[in-house]
């Protein structure tokens, strides 16, 4: 029994000196771990500011599709519509859901211009029947403001990645994330 604790005695001390003897190298790895949490943090507040904006800019297009459809749908029952260009209208906005962007693709102007001149066009030939504009300024407006925010979030993102990829080696996924590149 003696034996036992005399070895227990032995042990502890040997864990305290060698506890002493590393307190510097464990403080710096607890440092570095806790400058490693907080970019993470960091990190995790910046990704979902993004996608909060990116899904504000996702329900404002929708708005929009549900706005034209509204009209299209008021101007076929007040019968303002021939059949030939109710169809086309709804083959345009149908074909508008399939090149809208996508957050992989706003980096592509070619895309994010093809799927603006749709719209806009499809808007302008809406505009002459209902001799209304006033509805789709304020759309446009509130998604040309909803891109720039996007795109300032997505900047200091991709800021902060860049500058802190080295410290972020626990994070999936670091990629930068495109830009709206034709603001009007």
């Amino acid at each position: 029994m003696m034996k036992s604790l005399s070895l227990i005695g032995v042990a502890a001390l040997g864990a305290i000196a060698c506890a002493c003897g590393s307190s510097n190298s464990v403080h710096e790895h607890t440092a570095n771990f806790s400058r490693a949490d907080s970019l993470t943090d960091a990190y995790l507040v910046l990704s979902d500011s993004l996608l909060l904006s990116w899904n504000r800019i996702v329900s404002a297009e929708m708005d929009k599709s549900r706005a034209l459809q509204e009209i299209i749908n008021d101007l076929d029952n007040a019968s303002l519509l021939s059949e030939e260009l109710r169809e086309s209208l709804q083959v345009r906005m149908e074909q508008l859901e399939k090149i809208r962007f996508t957050q992989e693709t706003v980096g592509d102007e070619q895309v994010v211009e093809d799927y603006d001149l749709a719209f806009e066009s499809l808007v302008n030939d809406l505009e002459k029947i209902t001799k209304d504009s006033d509805e789709f300024k304020f759309l446009e407006k509130h998604s040309i403001l909803n891109r720039m925010s996007y795109d300032s979030l997505a900047n200091i993102f991709n800021t902060f990645v860049h500058k802190n990829k080295s410290m972020l080696k626990e994070v999936d996924h670091l990629d930068e994330k495109p830009l709206f590149v034709n603001l009007k």
